[in-house]
């Protein structure tokens, strides 16, 4: 797991106070506010919204012989996206073939198993399988994906093989910091309906079955000190939140949800922080309502942008955690011949990628203008 090595760095830097202290105090005075400081414990999030598997992905990672290679679909990102302690994405297709059905893009997405091996390379470390097409290879194929994640070493929630894993609260340490997560889909295309009982019964989170309080309290009662929600909602290809997922947010935050990293519109929708007043006093949520498409092949217009949401979950002096520096990366996925490929538009503004045309040159320029003008000033804009 990625890790800055904080409490390690701390130690060096108390005990350098303290030799310090032997010689000077007042010196020694004057720095350990910053030792107590640097010891606050942090983690560095990336987030990214949906990986999509159309069948021009597919046919473009096929290889002579039958095997998949995806790595050049991630190669211009892979760098950004592992910029980070701990990385989160939306796997938005099933994994593994379903009995004698090929794999397959729109509308039933199915993935071959080295589509881990690339997002495992490219630094992803969690990944939300609580969307619209987890049953797209009904109830079989959804146990396979939550196999395969499991086993190709991706910490994973909204997605379950038994009602004993659906209870467990899913908690993540790192760098010290206990995070719990929470996801849910709004629906599941209606494939549900042809999926064994236990599709519904627990294999998917549902936002309609969602007890968001009840939730979050289990995640504290098992150690979660910062709570994530990964909601898959909202109406495809709108650039603005609908008013029943603003009210949902609201009781996600009331709950005491810290953050909320919304998929499922494809397009990139804004950021803000939402205030809230709770019986604990007043709390400020930050929220995404659509991280977009991350890579795909849709063609719509938006739909070939998305964000890298960055952010730091930091140590208060009173032991809680709070949102820290607050930032995005512009990401736009480029169309090839040859290939699909998400790269990070900031980077290529002054010079395109070799091989890019000046019409799609131009558009990556626009991509960039258009969502830096939907996110507004009160984030950090980041090159990569």
């Amino acid at each position: 797991m990625k890790t800055r090595h904080n409490r390690i760095w701390a130690a060096l830097l108390l005990l350098a106070a303290l030799l310090v202290s032997t010689l000077s105090p007042a010196l020694a005075e004057a720095h350990m506010p910053q030792v107590a400081d640097v010891a606050r414990k942090s983690v560095h999030i990336r987030a990214v919204g949906d990986l999509m598997m159309h069948q021009r992905q597919l046919d473009l990672a096929w290889r002579e012989g039958g095997a998949y290679d995806f790595d050049p679909q991630y190669a211009l990102v892979k760098d950004s996206l592992s910029d980070a302690d701990y990385t989160i994405a939306n796997l938005e297709t099933t994994i593994g073939l379903y009995g004698n059905q090929p794999y397959s893009g729109y509308p039933r997405f199915n993935a071959p198993e080295s589509l881990l091996d690339t997002i495992r390379a490219a630094g992803v470390d969690f990944l939300t399988l609580a969307n619209n097409h987890m049953l797209d290879r009904y109830f079989e194929g959804m146990l396979t994906t939550v196999e395969r994640v499991d086993q190709w070493g991706f910490d994973h929630g909204g997605a379950y093989r038994t009602p004993k894993e659906a209870a467990t609260p899913v908690a993540v340490e790192v760098n010290g910091v206990k995070i719990g997560f929470l996801c849910y889909t709004a629906h599941t295309n209606g494939m549900e309906r042809y999926c064994d009982a236990g599709a519904t019964e627990y294999g998917i989170s549902y936002l309609k079955d969602a007890d968001f309080a009840a939730d979050v309290e289990a995640l504290r009662a098992a150690g979660a000190e910062f709570i994530v929600c990964l909601p898959h909602w909202g109406t495809e290809y709108q650039r603005r939140p609908d008013a029943d997922v603003r009210q949902t947010a609201l009781k996600m935050a009331e709950a005491g949800v810290d953050v909320i990293l919304g998929s499922h519109p494809h397009m990139v929708q804004p950021m803000e922080w939402l205030e809230v007043d709770t019986p604990q006093g007043a709390r400020r949520t930050l929220v995404v309502w659509s991280m977009g498409n991350f890579i795909s092949n849709m063609k719509i217009q938006y739909t070939d942008s998305g964000v890298i949401v960055d952010f730091t979950i930091v140590e208060q002096p009173d032991g809680s955690y709070a949102v820290e520096d607050v930032g995005y990366v512009p990401i736009y996925c480029w169309r090839q011949e040859n290939c699909i490929q998400a790269l990070c538009s900031g980077e290529y503004l002054e010079t395109p990628p070799s091989g890019m045309a000046d019409s799609t040159w131009a558009r990556l320029k626009k991509s960039h203008a258009e969502l830096v003008e939907l996110m507004g000033d009160e984030f950090r804009l980041l090159e990569k």
